[in-house]
């Protein structure tokens, strides 16, 4: 078992590194049959300056968004976080990256959040929605023109970021929880998260045991972090991986974009990021200096972080991160919305 600041041997580090290595192909295998955007040119010539709303179809503005299909997701115990092995075995994962050689270090990037997905433990959780897709570039629309959320920081007609059918992103976590209570829910808690993911199977990624770069919007950890293997070099329209689906019909649980969740990311002394006790609906650390926890990988991460336990910090909006909301289940079972 490895300790706190623990290093790999050498040996076991050479044989983590190189197995099927030269089978990736690199970061750019597959670009030739990758799709593009529909306009290039905003890649590198000057972009218009950021509009002070985002555009609505036909000049209609909704007051309230059309139901998102939501999926119910049943409750109960399960094991949240990694354990020694499932660590191990994220290292393996990650050393088959083109930076692969880095994912063994402890002060480096991935070694000390892959340590932060410790300790596992029970969590027992109430019954809650979720939506089945993250929210689109159009349904935040909807929420920037009736005034209760600020409008995304990308450049409105961006054609990397704003298509209709797209996940929103370049939204901060204040920006997220304003849409979800604006649409009648709110962030689910990282714990929920999860526990969606994973599926009463425990599942290391969304779809099973066993990794399938055809199955999510991935990229890789590289100097280009791109990956069209997948069919895409940038986001992808929400739910274009339906076999990459949850054993609910959850979409995009790995990849495309990352997903602010509620809690605050946390660790303690021993870069351990979760108590080792049960729990009961946590919500995680009242406030941590690191930001808020993100899950589910993007189109730009390696595929160490599409794993269900996978998680780290952020303080700040990007081009790959975006969400989707909870909603707490009426008597009936159903979503409760206003």
């Amino acid at each position: 078992m490895l300790g706190p600041g623990s290093i790999l041997p050498l040996s076991v580090a050479a044989a983590l590194a190189f197995p099927g290595f030269a089978d990736l192909g690199g970061p750019f295998a597959g670009l030739g049959d990758a799709r593009r955007p529909a306009r290039l040119e905003p890649f590198w010539l000057g972009l218009d300056r950021a509009a002070d709303r985002v555009r609505v179809d036909r000049g209609v503005v909704a007051l309230k968004p059309p139901p998102a299909r939501v999926i119910r997701i049943r409750g109960g115990t399960f094991v949240m976080g990694s354990t020694a092995l499932d660590m191990q075995r994220a290292v393996e994962l990650c050393a088959k990256e083109p930076f692969g050689v880095r994912c063994r270090s402890a002060t480096d990037e991935v070694g000390p959040y892959i340590r932060a997905e410790g300790h596992a433990h029970e969590v027992t959780l109430s019954d809650f929605g979720l939506d089945a897709v993250e929210v689109t570039v159009t349904a935040y629309g909807r929420c920037v023109a009736a005034g209760a959320c600020l409008p995304p920081s990308f450049p409105a007609g961006d054609a990397r970021y704003d298509q209709p059918t797209f996940p929103i992103t370049h939204v901060r976590w204040e920006d997220a929880d304003a849409y979800c209570r604006w649409s009648s829910g709110r962030l689910p808690t990282e714990a929920e998260w999860e526990h969606a993911a994973r599926g009463r199977k425990g599942t290391t990624f969304p779809w099973g045991d066993l990794y399938n770069p055809r199955l999510s919007n991935h990229g890789a950890w590289a100097d280009d972090p791109t990956d069209g293997r997948d069919g895409f070099v940038g986001l992808a329209p929400v739910g274009s991986f339906p076999d990459g689906a949850t054993e609910t019909g959850l979409l995009d649980m790995a990849g495309n974009v990352a997903e602010w969740v509620y809690d605050f990311y946390d660790r303690d002394e021993e870069g351990f990021g979760y108590k080792r006790g049960a729990q009961v609906n946590p919500k995680g650390s009242p406030f941590a200096p690191y930001g808020h926890v993100v899950r589910g990988g993007s189109y730009r991460d390696g595929a160490h972080w599409t794993r269900t336990s996978a998680r780290r910090p952020s303080l700040y909006p990007s081009r790959e991160l975006g969400f989707r909301c909870a909603y707490d289940l009426a008597s009936d079972g159903h979503a409760a919305k206003e």
